[in-house]
């Protein structure tokens, strides 16, 4: 009798895109067996139905939640999270990827005047109906047969029956405008030098703090260190450039990696797959 390899054994299985029609929402299919995910945050909301299995997850300065197979796990922008398999057994999920400006656009223009900032209090839900549209939603974005009326259509329904049904709505602000003006210069100069590396001592310099004040203040404000959001976000950037179907030698090079293979470890650490994988 043949019995499945261990998970440990199995290869994760991830298809990523963008869909242009719907404010350039990434969808991501995959099927993770061993992977974990180091603490990251996204800017924007990431949110999608586990079809297998259940994801293990941490965040808010140690809250550990687990996200089982016939739930709704929803991240709201900014918030850190590490994630990884909560048994033996990995799980699949399907997940969508939308920026705050795009939902709050899409409210906007349902309610006729701004609706405010959407939050989720709850971190997994469970609500069968929206479920089933979500799923039906991601698959027809995934159909190479479906129209672009059909795939915009049933997003737009299943976001606004998501965020309707389990969001709330508060006056919008800038999380940035709320953090220490050193923070804010320190983040903005990483982004805007992702390529150069800037050293500790640089970033203090730009921030007007010393290196170990910005480091406290860094990690209190974001959750992690500069050196691991810098790396945070130069994945980000090269995951962008593999979507537009740049080759991986090149996102490599512009990005300022030694080499295509430390752009692979560092890509396979938040996405458990090859860049080479990507945009398949």
């Amino acid at each position: 009798m043949n019995k499945s390899p261990p998970a440990s054994e199995r290869s994760n299985l991830v298809r990523l895109w963008r869909e242009a029609d719907f404010g350039g929402a990434e969808l991501l299919a995959a099927s993770y067996h061993n992977h974990h995910f180091p603490p990251h945050a996204h800017d924007e909301y990431a949110f999608g139905i586990i079809e297998r299995g259940a994801q293990a997850f941490q965040h808010d300065r140690g809250k550990r939640l687990t996200m089982p197979q016939g739930s709704i796990g929803v991240i709201n922008p900014g918030d850190v999270h590490e994630g990884r398999p909560a048994d033996g057994q990995g799980w699949d999920y399907r997940m969508v990827y939308l920026s705050p400006d795009f939902v709050c656009r899409l409210f906007e223009r349902e309610a006729g005047h701004p609706a405010g900032l959407p939050w989720f209090a709850r971190n997994v839900i469970f609500d069968d109906q929206t479920i089933v549209m979500l799923r039906a939603a991601h698959c027809s974005s995934a159909s190479p047969h479906a129209s672009r009326l059909e795939v915009s259509s049933l997003l737009t329904a299943a976001v606004i029956q998501l965020f309707a049904r389990h969001a709330q709505f508060r006056q919008r602000r800038l999380e940035q405008a709320a953090a220490p003006r050193a923070v804010r210069h320190a983040r903005e100069f990483i982004d805007a030098h992702l390529v150069a590396s800037p050293s500790l001592e640089e970033l203090a310099s730009v921030a007007g703090v010393s290196p170990y004040h910005l480091l406290r203040q860094f990690k209190a404000i974001h959750g992690m260190a500069p050196h691991r959001y810098l790396i945070q976000r130069r994945v980000a950037m090269a995951k962008t450039m593999l979507l537009a179907g740049r080759q991986p030698r090149r996102v490599a090079i512009e990005l300022g990696y030694c080499d295509q293979a430390h752009l692979s470890r560092e890509f396979k650490t938040f996405y458990g797959v090859a860049p080479s994988r990507i945009g398949r």
